[in-house]
């Protein structure tokens, strides 16, 4: 028997598919017939085409439930939704009749605005694609093998402390604190701006960053220099009343990339940190010459330039990779570092100064 009373709905069981739970007994004995001809005809079973919108929506809440490493952050979450946007004027196109040639004038249109995002939006079409063909939808595979060219990743900045402060001076003062903040902590902008006071230890000079914030997906100890713990003072005296969030907004909520890429790049512009171009239809629009990320950059750079190890530093920003990374990428030079550090070749020398030693311009 494969269908059975259970609770105030039935029950369908058909090996080897996991058992599902409907409202009547009519449902249930259309969802038997299916799973048993899906049974039967294995490879060869064809779902009843569904549309792309469908497919988006579930795709988006199999993400939502999390996955092998559990639940997604809040950030990735609203990463996907933000990649899976740009296909919703094809919600109603059924899975079938999804061709290469509509998704690839599709992305291509895209990527002639916004390169990068338009991979990642190809990317995660063929995800949602892929989780469709594995329930029995009909896809043309030729999509799979659409790609787009390789765009040259944009290369971070450290700026010095002296352009951290510039740019403070231009922010919202009840936000400002943020700048240097991140420019010395190396915290991302979704850490940064999720920011709660209950995560600080302002006592024992420590931040507290909870796994489901952390990229690492584990909870982070940040150790705080006292300029760092006296700005998270100073910002939890300046930020918005009634909230417990340490960099909100306005109103006292989380900062939306867009809303606070508002307040930044005029910080940045003011600062000479951006400039304007001209648009073809004659007005102007403002272009960053740094951006948020820089931050990171940054920070990874003054720590070692104060002499921390890249370990150390590495541990800090949550890397689990002993410095690989902040040597590969994030480090940069300040001008006059390597001057300086000649130096040390000198000192290697100078036991040998002495008696019996001829100085070389004798």
């Amino acid at each position: 028997m494969s269908i059975r009373k259970r609770g105030d709905g039935w029950q369908v069981r058909v090996a080897p598919f996991s058992d599902k739970t409907v409202p009547t007994r009519a449902i249930a004995e259309r969802v038997e017939r299916t799973l048993k001809e899906r049974k039967a005809l294995g490879d060869l079973y064809i779902e009843d085409p569904t549309t792309l919108g469908d497919e988006l929506d579930l795709h988006m809440e199999r993400k939502q439930l999390g996955g092998r490493r559990g639940k997604l952050r809040p950030r990735s979450i609203e990463f996907v939704a933000q990649n899976l946007r740009p296909w919703q004027p094809l919600r109603d196109v059924a899975i079938p009749n999804l061709r290469r040639a509509i998704v690839e004038d599709h992305v291509r249109a895209r990527a002639r605005v916004a390169p990068v995002a338009a991979r990642n939006e190809l990317a995660e079409l063929k995800a949602a694609l892929r989780d469709a063909q594995a329930r029995g939808q009909r896809v043309d595979p030729s999509i799979f093998t659409l790609e787009l060219g390789r765009t040259n990743p944009r290369l971070g900045r450290a700026l010095t402390i002296d352009d951290l402060d510039a740019i403070e001076a231009h922010m919202p003062a009840r936000v400002k604190r943020i700048v240097p903040f991140c420019g010395t902590t190396s915290l991302r902008f979704s850490v940064a701006t999720h920011l709660d006071e209950s995560m600080l230890n302002l006592p024992g000079a420590e931040l507290e960053i909870p796994e489901w914030l952390n990229k690492s997906r584990r909870d982070l100890v940040v150790p705080l220099a006292k300029v760092e713990v006296q700005l998270l003072r100073e910002q939890l005296l300046a930020r918005t009343p009634g909230t417990t969030l340490v960099f909100p907004t306005m109103l006292g909520r989380v900062y939306s990339k867009s809303g606070f890429r508002n307040v930044f790049v005029k910080a940045l512009l003011a600062a000479g940190f951006a400039h304007e171009e001209a648009k073809p239809d004659g007005t102007t629009r403002v272009v960053a010459d740094a951006r948020f990320h820089d931050l990171r950059h940054t920070a990874t750079s003054l720590m070692c330039t104060a002499g921390m190890r890249p370990e150390h530093v590495a541990a800090r920003r949550g890397d689990a990779d002993g410095g690989e990374l902040v040597l590969r990428r994030y480090r940069h030079l300040y001008p006059g570092e390597v001057a300086g550090a000649v130096a040390a070749i000198d000192a290697l020398f100078a036991p040998r100064e002495g008696p019996g030693v001829v100085a070389a311009d004798a």
